[in-house]
């Protein structure tokens, strides 16, 4: 973490320094306590009506409360007070449904990991039915997933947030009688002049943000947006050919295909069935939630300035598998979400 000191007009960070751990991986796994390695069909299947009953009482509490808010049951000062008290009734059933929707999003990452269970047929079948269920395709993502989990924070083989080099940015090497890597120190008159450049444009960060957030996953499955950089561009998790996979997952690419499809024509068949706004705010808004929490969770794990990358000389698995940072979601009341994977993510180990 970093250090902020300000004195005499001129504000410091000094970055804590990182120490290259030298472990192996029997010595992280036996600082786990064995319960925690059990896999019970049982408890996994728990979560997941947990989080379906939480869902289904969200919308129907919503569907209840909805009737009342009419001129007949409650008086409001404006007619557009009924239509925006409307308005935040569905933002609270998306919001929340969101989150146990992305409990729903983690338990099938579990059993990609085969974690749910102790039967792999169980847990690639309840894997694909979750993640179809949210737009994801299964296998191709499981398969790249453990790719990235295999080489956590490695340069050139790691699948996600890895980031650009100096030379990808254009930055000449670095010069430590110019630059100091352990923090800067800035005068208060250059922050000043940084914020009159940079902080009057908010509404630019919220939609570059707003767009991160929300389009980032489908562009990463897509089109390997923010992937890694050694793949050709355009590589797709659809792909059966694709550089990630081998030729033996070929089957298994075209199952998650048939998931994602499946996925689709049944949200055109709900449009056409019950309309659009119906199905919009019923499910898009609360899987446009899941993607954020999707990217922000993963994203705020992976990125801070004390994680390093490593290079394939200095990188080993144990290396790479420290190279996350835990973080809460919501305080307690993340742990409600079932598995949302915001404070510690073991499979690393």
């Amino acid at each position: 973490m970093a250090k902020t000191t300000r004195a005499n007009g001129r504000t410091t960070v000094e970055q804590d320094t990182y120490t290259i751990p030298d472990i192996h991986i029997k010595e992280l796994l036996a600082a786990i306590p064995p319960h925690c390695l059990e896999r019970s069909a049982l408890r996994s299947s728990l979560y997941i009506l947990g989080d379906l009953l939480a869902i289904g009482f969200f919308w129907k509490t919503t569907k209840f409360l909805e009737p009342f808010i009419a001129p007949e049951h409650i008086s409001l000062p404006s007619p557009y007070l009924y239509t925006f008290a409307k308005f935040s009734l569905w933002a609270l059933y998306t919001f929340f449904t969101g989150l146990f929707s992305t409990g729903l999003w983690v338990i099938a990452h579990e059993c990609g990991h085969q974690a749910f269970s102790e039967s792999k047929a169980i847990n690639n079948a309840v894997g694909w039915v979750l993640h179809s269920g949210l737009g994801v395709p299964y296998h191709a993502w499981r398969i790249t997933h453990a790719k990235h989990h295999a080489s956590t924070g490695h340069m050139t083989q790691d699948q996600v947030f890895v980031p650009k080099t100096r030379s990808e940015r254009g930055l000449p090497k670095f010069n430590p009688e110019k630059e100091d890597l352990a923090g800067s120190s800035v005068t208060d008159e250059l922050m000043n002049e940084m914020w009159e450049a940079l902080g009057d444009s908010p509404i630019g960060a919220v939609f570059q943000s707003f767009g991160y957030l929300i389009g980032g996953w489908p562009l990463y499955i897509t089109m390997n947006a923010s992937g890694q950089r050694r793949y050709p561009a355009g590589t797709s998790h659809f792909n059966p050919s694709a550089p990630m996979f081998n030729p033996g997952h070929y089957g298994q690419i075209i199952i998650s295909n048939v998931g994602v499809v499946l996925w689709l024509a049944a949200i055109a068949a709900s449009i056409n069935t019950w309309g659009f706004l119906t199905v919009f705010r019923t499910y898009l808004v609360p899987y446009l939630w899941v993607n954020h929490w999707l990217v922000l969770i993963t994203f705020l794990q992976h990125t801070d300035p004390i994680l390093p990358h490593y290079r394939a000389p200095e990188f080993t698995f144990a290396r790479g598998a420290l190279c996350t940072l835990d973080r809460e979601l919501l305080g307690d009341c993340g742990r409600l979400m079932a598995w949302l994977g915001a404070f510690c993510h073991s499979r690393y180990l």
